[in-house]
């Protein structure tokens, strides 16, 4: 996962590069030139969805095989696609479709370049089109009057997948235990409860990649449950101290799971990938991890399957809903001046219809963006706990004032699992921090 980070990122900044360029060069209208009387239509996409090209092809495959419409899916690594989207808009050869490359910022770069299409208008019932997606997701590649882009109002991508983050738990291990495998921790206390009981078992109870951004995201539900929108919003605006917010409340979350010994050695330093390898191995028994941990855990060991899935524990003492990171994951832009836009469009709305979306879930391990096809009988029941709670999903963390606060956060996480800090010296040294 943090290659795949890694990617992203890279990808996003030559982006917004391109688009900086692009978006200040003039660019002529054409008319869409007509198609031929019995000639094949072909559709061009381009993608960055490596470990799915062969899904996709397979995909097109299928569509043709139903309409006679052909769609070529040609595939860049994502190094790649910043050039090769700079040069197509300046030769204005772009393809009728690609996959998106950040969200709104580099998406409204494309758009105010006048490359993208609208797509409130090309999808047939668009507004029950859209009602088949979770809001927080299409919000995503949507704009609003007044949003601070310069871009006119409506939905500018069409999702193919989703994603969040929750808990996964060995269930063999749980037996071991003496707990029941059906039957997860849904409170805090009962978090911890199990967790001196897997230990007692002499089994490790947890450990995550708390040594890199997935600390970060580990308590990200419980800044959402303990602070609420308003506080975690002004806290991070620089309006109220992390302190006045009550952020000691969210960090001292770490000091129970520490004094109850939940955590395995040297995970104050641990990397993702070697939390992931320690649950699949039976190392530990649970881990903080997103839904793509599906797909990673079926690559380290494809008969490892008994594990299940489970919402981040409510904790009583908190006044507000505990809120996931998560999101839109893959998703397709359409081509404003595409010689076969209604082709293209139509080829991308079936690609999110049900059957197709349980199909792409199933082999490609990723969450269905459709939430029709959410069905516990057709999916794997992992993908099918993750993806249920995608109304879940917390917006976006708000921005922060000065990023060292973050910074000392990350670092405040260390030594607080070490033992070597305390909530209130991190929380104290956040406040200096962002101010």
């Amino acid at each position: 996962m943090a290659k795949r980070i890694s990617k992203l990122v890279s990808i996003f900044i030559s982006v917004m590069l391109i688009f900086t360029l692009i978006s200040g060069c003039s660019k002529p209208q054409t008319e869409p030139s007509a198609q031929k009387q019995g000639e094949k239509v072909t559709i061009t996409i381009w993608h960055y969805l490596n470990d799915r090209d062969k899904l996709m092809k397979e995909f097109a495959q299928e569509y043709e095989k139903k309409t006679g419409v052909h769609v070529d899916f040609q595939l860049y690594s994502g190094d790649q696609m910043g050039s090769k989207i700079q040069a197509a808009a300046q030769a204005k050869t772009l393809p009728d479709a690609w996959t998106g490359v950040g969200l709104k910022p580099a998406l409204s770069k494309l758009i105010e370049g006048g490359y993208v299409a609208k797509v409130n208008d090309l999808i047939p019932n668009f507004g029950n089109w859209r009602n088949k997606f979770p809001q927080n997701v299409l919000d995503q590649i949507s704009f609003t009057q007044g949003d601070g882009f310069n871009v006119p109002p409506g939905t500018y991508g069409i999702p193919l997948d989703v994603n969040n983050m929750q808990f996964l738990y060995n269930k063999e291990l749980f037996k071991k235990a003496g707990l029941d495998p059906d039957n997860p921790p849904k409170t805090w206390n009962e978090f911890l409860e199990y967790g001196k009981k897997l230990k007692e078992a002499g089994i490790t109870p947890f450990a995550t990649g708390i040594g890199t951004w997935v600390g970060f995201s580990l308590l990200e539900p419980y800044e959402w449950a303990y602070l609420g929108p308003d506080k975690l919003k002004e806290a991070r605006a620089g309006q109220i101290t992390f302190k006045e917010a009550g952020f000691e409340k969210v960090l001292n979350l770490l000091v129970e799971m520490r004094d109850a010994k939940m955590f395995a050695e040297g995970v104050a330093t641990m990397d993702l990938p070697t939390a992931e390898q320690m649950f699949v191995n039976g190392q530990i028994a649970m881990i903080f991890d997103g839904s793509w941990a599906i797909g990673v855990f079926n690559s380290m060991n494809p008969n490892f399957k008994d594990y299940g899935v489970f919402f981040p524990p409510k904790d009583d003492r908190a006044s507000y809903p505990a809120l996931i990171p998560g999101g839109i994951g893959a998703y397709f832009v359409v081509n404003k001046d595409s010689k076969h836009l209604k082709e293209t469009v139509d080829f991308l709305v079936w690609l999110t219809e049900k059957d197709q979306q349980i199909k792409y879930a199933n082999e490609s391990f990723n969450l269905p963006a459709n939430k029709d096809a959410i069905d516990p009988n057709k999916l794997l029941p992992q993908t099918a706990a993750f993806a249920k709670e995608m109304d879940k999903v917390n917006p976006g963390m708000p921005p922060i004032k000065n990023p060292r606060a973050e910074e000392v956060l990350g670092k405040g996480i260390q030594m607080i699992v070490m033992g070597q800090k305390t909530p209130p010296e991190v929380v104290k040294e956040m406040d200096e921090a962002n101010k």
